[in-house]
């Protein structure tokens, strides 16, 4: 809305509710700000400036209504439309700017019912629902009550909530009350230890870390480098050592802690250790980023025990990241080999030709292999003209970009300006009855 048209509009109002009494300017006050939310700020202020009757209360439980009864829906069918979602949050904010105006006992109402659709835990606006609340327990007194709330719903995630205020508040005894009650997960034992060691208590924070990595379940990746970082500042090799132990037996972590135990051990410049793990990091690591360790592991080592070991390590990274197989391949000019597995020549097994994605190695060596590469996409080109009827043109542009690159060798690399002109036109006559194909085709001519 222009700066004009608000004007107006304030002015308009500013007429309609002068000279009303109380009760006629309560509901005139009420109705004009759920009608028009852009009038609400401008309402407030003029029947404050005038020393007028206070509608906040009211005005508070009507946009909470709003809300509600949107909030209640999204409950009922687990969501509901981007615009209700918008149309709610945004009474909640205007709620949320009535805050300052609004006694206890009204937010408090409100309160227990955004905690009733909060608990009912189907909406997707928990969080929104909490935050608010958070927001409307202002005082020490009102955020206990706040937090009892959240512990008579007895879930996990409302235990959290709970302690989060307690934790908040410096309400210690009541903090580890529930927290030594409801240690479940690694992380709970990590919030424990995190805790004892910020009340300067150490000794403690290693024993519940410890009860951790053997009765934590789920993720014990955080207490795993929470007591490595302890150990590591004060040079405790032993336990390092210990760490790593408990992770191979529960096959958990290991890529971390080998790389950790690297990093240690190259501090320290113990080479033999150093080497054993980041050697062991090889073994364990899989997929995307093969190559860049083994190109690690090559600058770290020695020449005599790169020679011995890089047999191995570069049979494994062909097994474990033929992506990055290829790319060291190619810094060994080792470019037959990558044109065999482009052309599905010299493929491991596991790795199907037309799921896994080589174009970027084809590109790299069409001066080399131009017969080969032409073949390769030509066969794409093929593949996405036959899948292409239809549907929309999607794959006809794919195919274009192919059909680019394979008039690009036969032009520029090839200088074979007819046999391109042939092989376009054999496509074009193969497929003469897709209208929406030849027309893509253009960009060829």
């Amino acid at each position: 809305m222009k700066p004009d048209s608000v004007n107006k509009n304030q002015s308009a109002i500013e007429t309609v509710l002068a000279g009303k009494s109380d009760e006629q300017l309560k509901k005139l006050i009420l109705d004009i700000s759920i009608r028009f939310p852009e009038s609400c700020d401008f309402i407030l202020r003029w029947q404050q400036s005038k020393g007028k009757i206070d509608v906040s209360a009211e005005l508070a439980f009507e946009l909470w209504g709003n809300a509600e009864s949107i909030i209640s829906q999204f409950n009922e069918y687990g969501g509901g439309p981007d615009e209700d979602e918008e149309e709610a949050c945004e009474y909640i904010n205007e709620l949320c700017d009535l805050i300052p105006k609004l006694s206890w006992d009204t937010r408090r109402e409100i309160v227990d019912e955004m905690l009733v659709q909060y608990h009912y835990g189907n909406s997707g606006f928990d969080d929104l629902l909490t935050d608010t609340c958070h927001e409307m327990c202002k005082e020490q007194e009102e955020l206990l009550y706040l937090a009892e709330k959240f512990m008579s719903f007895g879930g996990r995630w409302d235990k959290n909530r709970a302690m989060s205020i307690y934790s908040q508040l410096g309400a210690d005894e009541k903090y580890l009350e529930i927290r030594t009650e409801s240690l479940e997960y690694g992380n709970d034992y990590l919030e424990l230890a995190q805790y004892y060691e910020q009340q300067g208590n150490i000794d403690k924070a290693l024993i519940y870390a410890h009860q951790g990595l053997k009765k934590g379940e789920g993720a014990l990746n955080g207490l795993v480098l929470y007591l490595f970082d302890y150990y590591e500042s004060k040079n405790d090799t032993k336990q390092l050592e210990s760490l790593k132990s408990f992770c191979e037996t529960k096959s958990i972590h290991l890529e971390e802690i080998y790389n950790r135990l690297f990093a240690y051990y190259k501090t320290a410049d113990d080479y033999e250790n150093a080497k054993e793990y980041i050697l062991k990091k090889f073994e364990v690591k899989r997929g995307h980023g093969m190559d860049k360790l083994y190109g690690d592991v090559k600058v770290y080592l020695n020449k005599d025990d790169w020679n011995t070991v890089e047999p191995g390590l570069f049979l494994a990274l062909k097994e474990r990241d033929l992506p990055g197989y290829m790319e060291i391949c190619l810094k060994k000019s080792m470019k037959q080999e990558v044109c065999d597995i482009v052309t599905g020549v010299s493929i491991p097994k596991k790795y199907n030709p037309w799921s896994t994605n080589f174009d970027s190695f084809a590109d790299k060596i069409a001066g080399d292999f131009p017969d080969e590469i032409i073949k390769y996409y030509w066969e794409r080109v093929v593949s996405l003209v036959e899948s292409g009827a239809g549907r929309d043109r999607e794959n006809y542009i794919k195919a274009m970009n192919y059909l680019k690159k394979v008039k690009n060798i036969y032009l520029r690399i090839q200088k074979n300006k007819l046999t391109w002109e042939n092989r376009l036109a054999q496509l074009r006559t193969t497929y003469q009855k897709r209208r929406a194909f030849l027309e893509e085709s253009r960009v060829l001519d």
